[in-house]
């Protein structure tokens, strides 16, 4: 359920900065990741609930909690604390540390093995 959050906030966010690609073509590039990082969460999402894999879900997870990561150390470089970029944080390191968890991999082969 999260990387689907994660894939939606991806999305979004990526909209928005393909939308100002107008202004700078950096924010194209950045949009284009970002819109990367929406089929990643979203697809492995999917993919985890129909009892395929966890993998991409977790890729896409570890990608926003680096990236928030980031975010975190520029906003404390410039003198400022960015709450989102923790939220983002936590919920990508919380998708990598629940998707590896043993009943979670139970769970995803045994919604795999009904098919």
């Amino acid at each position: 359920m999260f990387g689907l959050l994660l894939g939606l906030y991806a999305l979004v966010y990526a909209v928005a900065l393909l939308a100002a690609a107008r202004i700078d073509r950096v924010l194209a590039v950045i949009g284009a990741v970002y819109l990367g990082i929406a089929v990643l969460c979203v697809w492995g999402a999917v993919q985890a609930l129909a009892g395929r894999s966890g993998r991409m879900l977790v890729a896409g997870g570890a990608v926003i909690a680096v990236l928030a990561a980031l975010g975190i150390v520029a906003a404390l470089g410039q003198g400022g604390f960015s709450l989102w970029s923790v939220v983002l944080l936590a919920t990508g390191a919380g998708i990598v540390v629940l998707v590896n968890r043993p009943a979670a991999k139970a769970f995803i082969t045994a919604r795999g093995a009904g098919r």
